[in-house]
């Protein structure tokens, strides 16, 4: 096994001032998916559905991209989720790093 790290951003796909998606979650994964293709990246992402508190003390359910690199990357992981959240118009993503143990069999 290899000792490596693991990076998830989730990002949800719900504009929270007009409670809709203006991109919507195929779409966003397209881009994503063209993204890492472009930086030869590895990832996987996949579909969810996730609920957070806003800041105004309303709580939001709404489709959710999760995001998920491992291995080293020269790619600023905060950079890219902070890019993501401006780009969804969302007031922040989440970025979990997590110390991993890997093997390809």
């Amino acid at each position: 096994m290899e000792h490596s790290v693991e990076y998830q951003i989730f990002i949800g796909c719900s504009d929270p001032q007009l409670n809709s998606e203006l991109v919507d979650e195929t779409e966003l994964r397209a881009i994503v998916t063209s993204f890492f293709k472009r930086n030869e990246v590895d990832f996987t992402v996949l579909s969810a559905k996730g609920g957070y508190l806003t800041k105004a003390g309303w709580f939001i359910t709404e489709n959710t991209l999760c995001i998920d690199i491992i291995g080293s990357s020269d790619m600023d992981i905060i950079k890219l989720a902070r890019s993501l959240s401006s780009y969804m118009n969302q007031e922040c993503s989440l970025v979990i790093r997590n110390a991993v143990q890997v093997s390809y069999q």
